[in-house]
């Protein structure tokens, strides 16, 4: 079961660069664990990141991995914002 902690719009300058991002805080619980994982929708440059906390540990997880995860939470779920162009993009 996939359950949304909080999503935020991210909009910022530095060195001239604009970011606009929408972060997913999200929560996987299976039957031995629960895991926590941070989905970055990246608008600008057409990337989805993300990075896991589990078992104890915090680690980064690969993009075909953050779609994964974000089409299994879009089955039940709305986006913040449409990324499906992003994901038809990076498949």
């Amino acid at each position: 079961m996939i359950k949304l902690e909080s999503v935020h719009e991210v909009y910022f300058t530095e060195d001239n660069q604009i970011f606009d991002l929408d972060n997913y805080l999200l929560e996987i619980k299976t039957g031995l664990a629960t895991k926590q994982f941070n989905i970055y929708i990246d608008f600008n440059n057409h990337e989805i990141t993300g990075d896991c906390v589990a078992y104890g540990g915090w680690f980064d997880i690969e993009t075909h991995e953050c779609i994964e995860i974000m089409e299994m939470f879009l089955k039940d779920n709305k986006p913040n914002r449409d990324f499906s162009h992003i994901i038809q993009k990076l498949k």
